[in-house]
């Protein structure tokens, strides 16, 4: 089976099964069932309908979140990062992985740009090489029915917008381990090992393991926490469609864990 079909396959289950979809299908199996068997049926679709609405809400999306994102360790300010550059085992680069992509024909200048995850992560990296002064690695390949890399809207980003400049592009990864490999093989050729990493802090122990594998040594680098917000009230507990968005994040993330664990990569 080929990478790009591994990929394909593994992407379209988890359309599938995680929410909205997975839930919906526990309310269609209670409809079935409850041609024969009423009270059985009844509860299965109840029980559908109830995880459609609590996966929609940030209040358990936050929670689910969270214990993952501590996983991460704490975000670097700048006396964290300015106190890693001064030890003897400092970082020589900083990663930064692609988050996705979005495309619209009628969209201008360019009909490609980075995912608002993806700029999340230029944003925060950018800063983070201003004040390291570390060059930057990108990682991003081309998704299915592009036309473009990640990697190569996230260096057009950095140098034209962010003002940083990028020193390796690597545009050839499907996922987080192929992330590492392709991007192991840049920096082993100029000898450069320890690594800052820039991911959301959400991937940031999948995305380490898959790093460590590779055989560099990763210096997590967490953005975009999604856990912990500074104000929050009873709305985080109404359907919603950021209650959505986190949820879908923190489920494919245990799910991908899952998945790492099977192929032994952490």
């Amino acid at each position: 089976m080929s990478p790009e079909l591994a990929v394909g396959i593994k992407r379209s289950l988890e359309l599938l099964l995680l929410p909205p979809a997975g839930p919906l299908w526990l309310v269609l199996l209670g409809l079935w069932v409850g041609r024969t068997r009423a009270a059985t049926g009844r509860a299965i679709a109840v029980l559908g309908v109830v995880l459609a609405l609590a996966f929609s809400t940030q209040g358990v999306g936050r929670r689910l979140v969270a214990p993952l994102e501590r996983e991460a360790g704490p975000a670097l300010d700048e006396a964290a990062l300015r106190a890693l550059m001064a030890r003897g085992d400092a970082p020589q680069a900083i990663v930064i992985l692609g988050g996705g992509l979005r495309s619209d024909r009628h969209e201008r200048p360019h009909r490609y740009r980075p995912h608002p995850r993806t700029t999340e992560r230029l944003l925060y990296g950018a800063w983070a090489a201003r004040v390291t002064g570390l060059p930057v690695l990108v990682s991003g390949g081309v998704p299915r029915g592009a036309e473009v890399s990640e990697a190569a809207l996230m260096k057009r980003s950095l140098e034209t917008q962010l003002s940083t400049r990028v020193r390796w592009v690597e545009d050839r990864s499907l996922d987080s381990a192929d992330n590492a490999r392709a991007s192991a093989e840049l920096l082993l050729a100029d000898k450069r090992r320890r690594v800052l990493l820039v991911t959301h802090a959400v991937h940031m122990v999948r995305a380490r393991a898959a790093f460590e594998k590779a055989g560099l040594e990763p210096v997590a680098a967490p953005t975009g926490f999604l856990g912990t917000p500074v104000h929050s009230d009873w709305r985080e507990w109404l359907p919603s469609a950021d209650g959505a968005a986190i949820n879908w994040l923190a489920l494919h993330e245990i799910a991908g864990r899952l998945w790492y664990r099977l192929r032994g990569l952490n």
